[in-house]
């Protein structure tokens, strides 16, 4: 332990921090986030896995949990466990891939396709009122997170 006790930053208050001010912005959006999706029966991770597999399927033939992981930037062990509890819970069905027999290609069913059209309006809105005292500046802010995402 250090001998004079002090904490050493360079900030003089934690507001003048923007990664501790991140922290709080984004926990405070991912409660609301969590508490709606909580009425839904289901988590946050499973719903951007349901939702990023409902888009993916409009324009993919094939999704695997490798590209799931990609889209996401879900690492594949807890892609594959989050795919488990869908699979559990009705909404995905997991079948080995048509163009690699180590993969596994996931699919909506119908339950699945149906819980994606009712959450994805709802976090929408969450994010909609969230942003929204962002005012003229929330595409701004949008293109920002693009660039630190060097998307």
């Amino acid at each position: 332990m250090s001998q004079d006790n002090k904490f050493h930053t360079q900030f003089t208050k934690d507001s003048d921090s923007i990664g501790f001010v991140f922290m709080k912005t984004y926990s405070s959006w991912h409660n609301q986030i969590k508490n709606c999706l909580k009425q839904q029966h289901i988590t946050h991770p499973q719903f951007i896995v349901l939702a990023t597999l409902a888009y993916l399927l409009q324009c993919e033939q094939e999704i695997t949990q490798v590209l799931l992981a990609d889209k996401t930037n879900i690492d594949v062990m807890t892609i594959s466990q989050i795919l488990e509890n869908l699979e559990k819970k009705g909404h995905i069905i997991r079948s080995v891939s048509s163009r690699d027999s180590r993969a596994k290609s996931i699919t909506l069913t119908p339950a699945g396709f149906d819980k994606a059209n009712q959450t994805v309006p709802l976090v929408e809105h969450i994010d909609q009122q969230f942003f929204a005292a962002l005012g003229e500046n929330k595409n701004r802010f949008h293109q920002m997170l693009l660039a630190l995402l060097k998307v």
